[in-house]
């Protein structure tokens, strides 16, 4: 080995050497820092830093959200990674919202468990939530059943108690229109949609995301008011 080379050898073990001591100067120091600011505060200098308050109890409705994951096949894997991205989403304005909606993930199969893996397996801990790997209409009675669908006739003026809402778990870029709202017929399950076009000026077909759609409806809950729940969702540049 060549002079610097020894040189830069010995140097690093030096300082591996001295870690320890190194670790218990700092603690010394912070400790030091600890006691200066406790004296400061308690001498009227400095403000006490603001006590942690608790969040409170989640309170649930009795309004359910199921999300219908029954289109793996129909979408190619960035589109999958998008539904899963809004679906974290949901969970974390669910977690945050002053009134929670019970939330199911239904037709959950190995593909889109996959996915969901790849961003990390938090969401096997998520609360209020379910993943089924059944159908919503083996979990749920079809009389309570309602598909949201931007091509249905059938306008929603108040998220009703009791019912079960159901929003299509695709991201499509609007290559099945219709989609959704030809499934839910066959199967004989109401369909409706909800107010867009009487409070948003949407120059697209009036289609927004999974996460668009849980978040206004969690936003009706709160203020039982359509044009306040758009209003704080989507801004008005679409």
């Amino acid at each position: 080995l060549g002079k610097n080379a020894i040189k830069r050898i010995l140097k690093e073990e030096l300082w591996e050497a001295s870690r320890p001591k190194r670790i218990q100067h700092q603690r010394e120091k912070d400790k030091l820092k600890r006691a200066e600011r406790r004296k400061l505060i308690e001498d009227g200098v400095l403000e006490p830093p603001p006590k942690r308050q608790r969040r409170p109890e989640i309170t649930l409705a009795n309004t359910n959200i199921v999300l219908d994951c029954s289109f793996s096949d129909k979408m190619i894997p960035k589109e999958l990674q998008s539904l899963q991205s809004q679906i974290v989403r949901c969970h974390s304005a669910n977690r945050t919202a002053p009134l929670s909606m019970p939330l199911t993930i239904t037709s959950f199969d190995d593909a889109f468990e996959k996915v969901m893996d790849k961003k990390g397996g938090s969401w096997t801990n998520w609360k209020n939530v379910k993943f089924e790997r059944k159908s919503y209409t083996e979990l749920y009675d079809k009389k309570d059943l309602v598909y949201l669908s931007a091509d249905s006739e059938n306008v929603i003026h108040e998220l009703e108690e009791g019912k079960t809402y159901i929003i299509g778990g695709i991201v499509d870029k609007n290559r099945y229109k219709g989609l959704c709202q030809e499934k839910a017929t066959k199967e004989g399950i109401a369909t409706a949609r909800l107010p867009i076009g009487e409070y948003l000026q949407m120059a697209s077909r009036k289609v927004l995301t999974v996460n668009h759609v849980f978040e206004i409806m969690i936003k009706w809950l709160e203020h039982k008011d359509w044009e306040k729940a758009f209003m704080e969702v989507i801004p008005q540049r679409k």
